[in-house]
């Protein structure tokens, strides 16, 4: 294994040491919930934005909102306090993702110190496996970020994963199955599951949510120790985006 573990708070815990990054989220279980505890969190000036679809209801969680249909969006990136959502723009009850060569561009832009990217969708399911599609990662990403929801081992993988059939393929489990700490390791670090079209530059840290009771450490724990078999993976964090335990995170790394 590699050293155990220590606690921290999320911003350490995933190895966000300093700005300038460009971070990009993959996976399910929990990402919208820590693109924005990041903008809260990360010191500095964040704008968050997508390369797929968020619900459109997400927007009244950010503390500025702009699309790229607005006149003079660009301008909005040298106004905003904290924080900024960027999207492409809304359809219905989503909204649409920007092009993913351009959190990239905002990155450069001065004064940005953070751009947080959703590059992955998931249905609000905890876990998931990707289509040839998925995710859409900009090349420049600096830490990946796959997340699950210790959740993914509660339930047969039919009634917890997007894309059933693709985590089926991977971890050799059917559909009826419930899946192992061993089994959902496995799909985190999976060149076709956690890590598909992971840059070749990028720093990964896997972040396991939903974690709030002692059985779920101790599964996550189990979760993080077979993840730490992949060299690309420098840290797993453990811990709850949401609820009494949001700020206190686990670190399991080298």
């Amino acid at each position: 294994m590699r050293d155990g573990t220590r606690a921290a708070g999320l911003v350490e815990a995933l190895g966000l040491a300093c700005a300038p990054e460009l971070v990009a989220i993959v996976g399910g279980g929990g990402k919208s919930s820590l693109m924005f505890a990041l903008a809260r969190s990360l010191p500095g000036r964040v704008v968050m934005t997508t390369t797929t679809r968020i619900f459109a209801a997400q927007l009244s969680r950010a503390a500025a909102v702009c699309t790229l249909a607005d006149e003079n969006w660009e301008e909005r990136l040298d106004a905003f306090d904290s924080s900024l959502l960027v999207v492409g723009g809304t359809e219905g009850d989503r909204a649409v993702g920007v092009p993913p060569e351009l959190p990239a561009e905002i990155l450069a832009h001065p004064g940005v110190d953070w751009v947080v990217v959703e590059a992955d969708g998931s249905r609000m399911l905890p876990v998931k496996a990707p289509a040839p599609h998925e995710p859409v990662i900009p090349d420049e990403t600096s830490l990946l970020i796959p997340v699950v929801g210790i959740d993914a081992l509660s339930r047969p993988i039919r009634e917890v994963a997007h894309r059933p059939e693709r985590v089926s393929t991977i971890t050799g489990l059917a559909s009826e199955e419930t899946l192992t700490p061993e089994a959902l390791a496995a799909l985190l670090t999976s060149s076709q599951g956690g890590l598909k079209d992971a840059p070749q530059a990028a720093r990964v840290a896997v972040l396991i949510n939903k974690v709030e009771s002692s059985s779920q450490r101790e599964a996550a724990r189990r979760v993080a120790h077979c993840i730490l078999r992949e060299p690309r993976v420098e840290r797993v964090a453990i811990g709850a985006l949401r609820g009494r335990l949001s700020s206190e995170w686990e670190i399991c790394s080298l």
